[in-house]
């Protein structure tokens, strides 16, 4: 898979890659952790490139720990409602999807209670801010992303419910393990 992927695209792996997040590691993920049908619905346009991916773990006040997530979805009959906040999103604001990990059991102890949901960027009630870099504002590839009252269907999430620390384990793995492959 590596070496085809590398093959394909002579960027796969490097951070500017657009399609680092989709197939680099949330089409993985998804054909470890996913339902069949959310491997048939996503895993053709990921593969074809038809479709961008970006990643909502990070979070102010808690950056990388994963276990201190704050951003929180609360089931409301067939879906996730979402509020909060993610940072450092890169590509946010040229993705279809997004990879969300949301705090789904408050009362849980750190690493349990979350979440990791497929997220349709274009959901009503998510707000993207550009996070401008030192070459300009008219570049950037940072996002902060602000979710108020997004609906996902429990549908979209991938692994169970409250399951997520498992699946962004798994997630993280593919992650590290792709990240500089044309160098390599």
């Amino acid at each position: 898979w590596h070496e085809e992927l590398v093959r394909s695209n002579p960027y796969a792996g490097e951070s500017h890659d657009l399609l680092f997040v989709t197939v680099g590691h949330a089409a993985p993920t998804i054909i470890q952790k996913g339902t069949e049908e959310q491997k048939a619905f996503h895993l053709p346009k990921m593969i074809k490139g038809e479709v961008v991916w970006c990643q909502g773990f990070s979070e102010p006040n808690a950056g990388s720990d994963l276990g201190s997530l704050k951003c929180r979805a609360v089931v409301d009959g067939d879906h996730l409602v979402v509020n909060g906040t993610k940072i450092w999103t890169s590509n946010a604001h040229l993705a279809d999807w997004q990879e969300l990990l949301v705090r789904s059991d408050p009362d849980a102890p750190k690493h349990k209670g979350i979440s990791w949901v497929i997220c349709d960027m274009r959901s009503p009630g998510i707000e993207l801010r550009p996070i401008n870099i030192m070459t300009g504002p008219h570049h950037h590839h940072f996002n902060q992303i602000f979710y108020n009252d997004v609906r996902i269907p429990l549908s979209n999430v991938v692994g169970g419910l409250n399951n997520g620390w498992n699946v962004a384990m798994t997630t993280l793995g593919f992650e590290r393990s792709t990240a500089g492959l044309a160098r390599q």
